[in-house]
């Protein structure tokens, strides 16, 4: 009984941290390295990201990254994982002027 309910919190605890680690952001693309695959992103509030991409990365709308603009105005939401943030999903809000 005591390993089942051990077991169990240690597993809570598990995705407790898993989804802290994660969320969305909004911001504008001020830099783009395709070869990299990574995005930088800043905030309204001047906050900037390095928003690293894989083969996983969802793009909405049929969108890809070679259609991404610097000045594009993104949602992205992410996970944290080894000091990084890794998009899983990129939605356009409104293309560069």
């Amino acid at each position: 009984m005591k390993r089942n309910v051990s077991i169990a919190l240690a597993t809570l605890l598990l995705v407790a941290a898993a989804a802290l680690a994660a969320g969305k952001r909004e911001g504008k693309i001020t830099r783009i390295d395709q070869s990299a695959q990574v995005l930088s992103v800043q905030g309204e509030k001047g906050d900037q990201w390095d928003v690293y991409l894989t083969e996983t990365t969802k793009f909405e709308h049929g969108l890809t990254l070679a259609e991404l603009k610097i000045g594009d105005q993104i949602e992205f939401e992410y996970v944290e994982r080894d000091g990084k943030v890794w998009a899983t999903e990129i939605e356009r809000e409104k293309k560069a002027d």
